[in-house]
């Protein structure tokens, strides 16, 4: 018999705010499936691996800003949500896990598809929950008061992921003449939330401050922020990038020219969002720091990424924007870094490759780009390319910066296609995509998903960093070569294909890539990683 507690779960889910789940096949969960598969308002997505599971939850999360289930069956099932789960952790994004598990009694007793699941994410998410096994004496509220606080936690900031552990003794399955069906809301004696804001006066003294820098990390697109910062176009330094999906007038190409000059060093830094993509920006600011480091985090999550000492804000950037507003400024200051990024600019837009490289591909790509589409940026290369010559169309972009790693790439960009109408660009070098092949194991058309793969026979980042570039160890340890192609991931999985390895092929497809079409449509560019390695390094000595 079906726990009529249990087979509410997804109704309890709902009410609580959750519109998508996704679930992996699985027998200890079937009473999780049957409660969510018979749930018409929430939308299901059967992904058969966890780990791309995992990921394609975070990209649904991403883009709806809602949180998202995922559900799986006991055993090392769990396990593969690892990596998705550390992504949303730092990325703050809210991941709801259910995870089925054996009874108590059985763990370490050499029972089938057992380990200890309790815990075993708790490092990388809010909380951990424990439910109780459901027996015939187990009242409703003893299942569901755990899930809601549990998903109420998962919202509050900072947002983030949660682990309820659900244990079921067999058998998991209703009786033939059991009647099921979802209890109303007040059922479950769901608390309403207090939805006012104390108003919050950011009366900040900027007197002593004549050169002030904005720095934003990983940021979803946020208009009104633009709207603010536009207003302070003259009075501060903004430090545009991709990630930080700014939109308003700024500094587009810092990565390209900071270096130790000491004329671009700011007396008070302002800074908002998540990481900060840009290695050399980073190192600037600790060679050159300013006086005073303001960071502005309405969850009150305290970090030193720049080990400035900052003074913490509990209290959005945007709100401090709209109330204040420096009186004078040292022009100078401002005029210096314009001038680097004017000079930075024209240089970058009369540099003519002289072969075709990685480095040509994304000045092409990148230039190619319609606007307002979603672009889907890999680690390595893909994001430090987008640095580096800028994005400059109105695009809304994404890069699993929490931590950084190749798992999920494709599968992240996945999910955010699923739910969103609007055309998703994926940018990827060869190992994250086939890293990732199961991205695309599902039944699921995605017709508004284009792919762009840089194959360049193994992991070319390592080239251009000054240790293993060095090493006579590079090629088989580090770069781990190889001879293969994205094209039987396509064919397996239904994904029109081409192969291009020259300039004029790449203008000419890319004319017609973004489209609209009936099917998925990937690109796959070859490239040389030793033309690669001296055309990036000569686009960085001309730069200097």
């Amino acid at each position: 018999m079906l726990h009529p507690a249990v087979y509410n779960t997804s109704e309890l889910c709902y009410h609580l705010g959750v519109h998508h789940a996704v679930m992996s096949p699985g027998s200890r969960n079937a009473p999780l499936t049957i409660s969510f598969a018979r749930n018409e308002k929430i939308k299901k997505w059967i992904i058969p691996d966890e780990r791309s599971a995992g990921f394609i939850a975070l990209g649904i999360a991403q883009v709806t800003k809602q949180p998202v289930v995922l559900c799986c069956t006991s055993g090392t099932a769990l396990l593969n949500y690892g990596p998705a789960i550390a992504e949303a952790f730092y990325r703050e994004i809210p991941l709801i896990v259910l995870s089925a598990d054996r009874p108590p009694h059985l763990i370490d007793q050499r029972d089938g598809q057992t380990i200890r699941q309790f815990e075993v994410l708790k490092n990388h998410v809010k909380q951990t929950v424990q439910l109780p096994l459901m027996t015939a004496e187990s009242t409703d509220q003893d299942y569901y008061q755990p899930i809601i606080e549990a998903l109420r936690l998962s919202e509050a900031l900072p947002k983030g992921p949660v682990h309820i552990n659900i244990p079921f003794e067999e058998p998991f399955y209703p009786t033939s003449d059991q009647k099921l069906m979802f209890s109303e809301r007040s059922k479950f004696q769901i608390p309403e939330l207090d939805a006012s804001e104390p108003k919050r006066v950011l009366a900040l003294d900027l007197s002593p401050f004549r050169k002030i820098m904005i720095l934003m990390g990983q940021h979803p697109k946020d208009g009104e922020l633009s709207i603010q910062l536009h207003r302070w176009k003259d009075k501060a330094v903004i430090i545009k990038s991709p990630l930080n999906n700014l939109k308003s007038e700024g500094i587009s190409h810092a990565d390209a020219f900071i270096s130790n000059q000491p004329e671009l060093q700011p007396d008070l830094l302002i800074t908002s969002g998540l990481s900060v993509l840009s290695k050399g920006l980073k190192n600037y600011i600790r060679k050159c720091p300013p006086k005073q480091h303001w960071h502005f985090d309405p969850a009150g999550v305290a970090v030193d990424t720049f080990q400035t000492n900052p003074r913490l804000i509990k209290a959005s950037l945007v709100s401090f924007l709209q109330q204040n507003m420096p009186d004078a400024i040292e022009e100078k200051f401002l005029l210096t870094w314009k001038s680097f990024d004017a000079r930075t600019k024209e240089k970058l837009d009369g540099y003519s490759f002289d072969s075709f490289s990685e480095a040509a591909a994304f000045s092409i790509i990148l230039s190619a780009l319609p606007s307002h589409a979603h672009v889907h940026l890999g680690n390595s290369m893909p994001c430090r390319y987008a640095e580096l010559l800028g994005i400059n169309k109105d695009t809304h972009n994404w890069c699993n910066r929490g931590t950084s790693g190749i798992d999920g790439i494709s599968s992240t960009a996945v999910g955010s296609a699923l739910v969103n109408d609007s055309l998703h660009v994926l940018i990827s070098g060869d190992v994250s995509f086939l890293y990732d092949r199961n991205a695309f194991f599902h039944n699921y058309p995605l017709p508004n998903l284009r792919i762009i793969v840089i194959n360049n026979r193994g992991g070319g980042i390592f080239r251009l960093i000054e240790g293993p570039s060095r090493l006579p160890e590079l090629k088989d340890y580090f770069e781990t070569r190889h001879q293969r192609t994205a094209e039987f991931v396509c064919m397996e999985n239904g994904i029109a294909y081409n192969r291009i390895s020259n300039e004029s092929e790449l203008k000419e497809t890319l004319e017609g890539f973004f489209e609209p079409t009936l099917t998925c449509r990937l690109l796959e560019i070859s490239v040389d990683p030793a033309e690669n390695q001296q055309a990036y390094r000569a686009l960085r000595d001309w730069l200097k």
